[in-house]
């Protein structure tokens, strides 16, 4: 008796990573790495409320079950750096321009952290666990029943 098997993926597997972009996916790992660190970094529930309500760009079913596992922790790296980054700008600045100069760099610390090596290094290293996902839908069903 001769038992056959392969490693490759099946036909409906291939599909379906076609409709979800899958060729794409390190790209869309950085761009909602971007939107969690922006959604989180401003550490304001209201602000992230409405950036939820108004923006579409922030949900993102296949990144919300797929790539926030692994992208939390490090947005939560990234905030301490923008925290600590404000608390060190306390008193640098005549009391005229603190209004102005005297807050959070969210956006431009997101931008650094989009197109930084660390990132780069984290999606290349998440590639095989993409890999393995045998299917999507049913990864993106446990995290949004209701999609």
């Amino acid at each position: 008796m001769q038992i056959f098997f392969s490693c490759s993926s099946t036909k409906e597997l291939r599909e379906e990573r076609k409709v979800w972009n899958y060729k794409n996916w390190d790209k869309e790992f950085k761009e909602r790495a971007f939107c969690l660190c922006q959604l989180k970094s401003y550490e304001n529930k209201g602000l992230e409320n409405a950036l939820w309500e108004n923006d579409k760009s922030y949900y993102n079913p296949l990144g919300m079950a797929i790539f926030d596992e692994v992208l939390e922790p490090k947005i939560k790296k990234e905030m301490e750096i923008i925290r600590l980054d404000s608390i060190n700008s306390i008193g640098k600045y005549p009391d005229d321009l603190k209004p102005i100069l005297q807050k959070r760099a969210v956006i431009n610390h997101c931008l650094e952290f989009y197109n930084s090596k660390r990132l780069d290094s984290l999606a290349k290293t998440q590639q095989k666990y993409w890999n393995k996902i045998p299917n999507i839908m049913d990864k993106i069903h446990l995290k949004i029943p209701t999609y």
